[in-house]
């Protein structure tokens, strides 16, 4: 009995080291890699500006955001490009004009991505 008690919380110790999130809002704990979660298309749920604490709902873009596992970066706007990740909480997003733009992320679920980037926060949900 002790040495399941044991395997047990070794797993446990283990599986939380391995998956545990660097993202701000979570989740704690997930089975998928990142790129896993975040490749497949995003459209737009809210957008919070922290400085002012304001929350728009309404009248957002009604762009459609794809991130493919080659990456490679689109949207439905035409724009594309390419997408990786750098370091353990940023996503770095080069369009064709090769302008790159750097997002901090601070959830990334496999059915909500929010980025943080000037103050301004952007969440999506799948597409």
């Amino acid at each position: 009995m002790k040495v399941k008690k044991i395997i047990f919380v070794a797993l446990i110790v283990f599986i939380a080291s391995v998956s545990c999130t660097k993202y701000e809002d979570g989740p704690i704990i997930t089975f998928r890699s990142k790129s896993v979660r975040l490749v497949g298309s995003w459209k737009y749920e809210s957008r919070i500006d922290v400085a002012q604490n304001q929350v728009v709902t309404e009248n957002l873009p009604q762009t459609i955001y794809t991130y493919a596992k080659d990456g490679i970066y689109s949207e439905s706007t035409n724009n594309n490009g390419t997408w990786r990740f750098s370091g353990a909480i940023d996503l770095v997003v080069k369009d064709s004009t090769q302008v790159e733009v750097i997002w901090e992320i601070i959830r990334l679920s496999n059915k909500e991505l929010w980025l943080r980037k000037d103050k301004i926060e952007h969440h999506f949900i799948r597409g």
